[in-house]
């Protein structure tokens, strides 16, 4: 039987296919940062990195250093802080396998790049998946970048596994000198991981953090930020007493005469005993103008707020929280507008459980409170504000005795969330309020309005406070 010449082409066009798609789906064997750099600009591969510890500073030799601040963009007018990168992952589609692999990123690198904002690994493709990576601050810890180690600025990426230790900043004091502004010093902030872009997916990462500055962030930066999802991620960071702070002699501290940029509660703008204070900025936070956000079963240790959520007035932007956890934080949670929390807890060890911003709209709150003593001084589980908010407080463990500490409704947070500040009343209205903690004393703002409030505690009106006390503030 004789074969038909177009059924020998057919099957010769179906091994043809064939192979060409093995070669695309073949896995690209690399062990040089060299080699890294140049597929990291392609698109459709699949890519595994050589396990062992790369040494950047090793690789960014004068010549390549030359090459890439060609490359890097120019400083303009309207853009005055542009990206500034190390790596940068602009291809389309790759998947990279990092399983054991770490790059070192020594502090004095930073000033090789001198202006814009400094991105040390920039994900700029889209479609990229990255899995394994672990990234590792070496050098002076007293220099940061005023950047990030990570941004993800392309849509419909994947990170899983990424391991983060940052250091350097102006450390050790957390944000006792300032922030955004006024500051008494040089910050060198030096943050973690940041997220823009669309439909972006972040599982089982972790950054410990040794600097000031934020853990995991989520941002526009010019972008249509939306559709996050944060998994299994955890943030660490590390706590000082002020009491420490004061007794320092030598340092940063007594340079600038224990000053403070904020007013405490006797009005002084000095550091104020009693009190501790997270070194590092935020476990998780996200920014005003951001789309929908969901952070799922994270972990926030030792930061200054556990969760920051700026949140929107747009109800479609709503942010959601689910099965997180602030452990030692100076607050476990400080939400803003359209916030879910379900299944969330915090404990009360160095700061409240929960504040919830003034001004602020349709926030939707279930926190469990997770028995603790208060190890400095701690003034309220909860401060609520603003309008339209359902909030229940609960424990799932009412045999264990917590401090009879208040809960403030009708009070915003102290000033910058500076738990040395006093607590002060904010308008108020529309709020249900389910209290299932005992012994934990409601104070209502005798100005708040329409609250609906079921609690196995007492209530008392502010002004019933201040006859009782004789005090006028919080």
């Amino acid at each position: 039987m004789k074969i038909k010449r177009i059924d020998v082409l057919c099957v010769l066009l179906f091994f043809s296919g064939l192979i060409t798609v093995q070669a695309k789906n073949k896995i690209k064997e690399i062990e040089t940062l060299e080699a890294l750099v140049q597929l990291a600009s392609k698109n459709g591969q699949q890519i595994r990195m050589k396990p062992g510890v790369y040494d950047l500073a090793d690789f960014l030799n004068s010549e390549r250093i030359t090459k890439l601040l060609a490359e890097l963009p120019a400083q303009t007018e309207q853009q005055k802080r542009p990206p500034r990168w190390f790596l940068r992952f602009s291809g389309n589609n790759n998947t990279f396998d990092f399983t054991g692999v770490t790059i070192e990123i020594d502090t004095k690198l930073y000033k090789e790049l001198p202006y814009g904002y400094m991105r040390c690994l920039f994900i700029d493709g889209n479609g990229n998946t990255l899995k394994g990576l672990t990234i590792k601050n070496t050098g002076s810890p007293d220099i940061g970048s005023n950047g990030n180690i990570l941004s993800i600025f392309g849509n419909n990426t994947l990170l899983e596994d990424f391991m983060l230790y940052v250091s350097g900043s102006s450390y050790g004091y957390g944000d006792l000198f300032g922030k955004g502004g006024p500051v008494l010093t040089t910050l060198q902030k030096q943050s973690g991981i940041m997220v823009a872009g669309q439909n972006n997916i972040l599982r089982r990462c972790k950054v410990f953090s040794r600097a000031f500055g934020h853990c995991f962030y989520i941002q526009t930066q010019g972008h249509d930020t939306r559709d996050i999802v944060l998994e299994d991620c955890y943030a660490e960071g590390a706590m000082r007493t002020t009491d420490d702070i004061l007794a320092e002699r030598g340092g940063l501290a007594e340079k600038l005469n224990y000053r403070s940029v904020y007013k405490n509660r006797d009005g002084y703008y000095i550091i104020s005993p009693g009190y501790t204070k997270s070194l590092s900025e935020d476990g998780f936070r996200t920014y005003g103008g951001v789309g929908k956000v969901t952070l799922r079963n994270c972990i926030a240790k030792n930061t200054r707020s556990g969760f920051e959520i700026g949140g929107t007035i747009d109800a479609l932007n709503r942010t959601e929280l689910q099965g997180c956890q602030g452990i030692g934080t100076e607050r476990a949670f400080l939400l803003g507008s359209n916030v879910l929390v379900r299944n969330c807890r915090g404990d009360i060890q160095y700061g409240p459980l929960l504040y919830l911003r003034e001004n602020t709209i349709g926030t939707d709150v279930e926190l469990e409170l997770i028995p603790s003593v208060p190890k400095s001084l701690v003034h309220t589980i909860a401060t609520i504000a603003g309008k339209n908010h359902r909030i229940r407080l609960y424990t799932n463990d009412s045999k264990i005795n917590t401090p009879a500490l208040p809960i403030m409704l009708g009070f915003g947070m102290p000033a910058h969330a500076e738990m040395s500040s006093a607590i002060r009343p904010m308008e108020t209205e529309n709020i249900m309020l389910i209290n299932e903690l005992e012994n934990k004393l409601i104070i209502k703002n005798d100005e708040a309005k329409n609250l609906d409030i079921k609690s196995i505690s007492p209530e008392l009106k502010n002004s019933e406070v201040k006859m009782m006390s004789g005090r006028g503030k919080w």
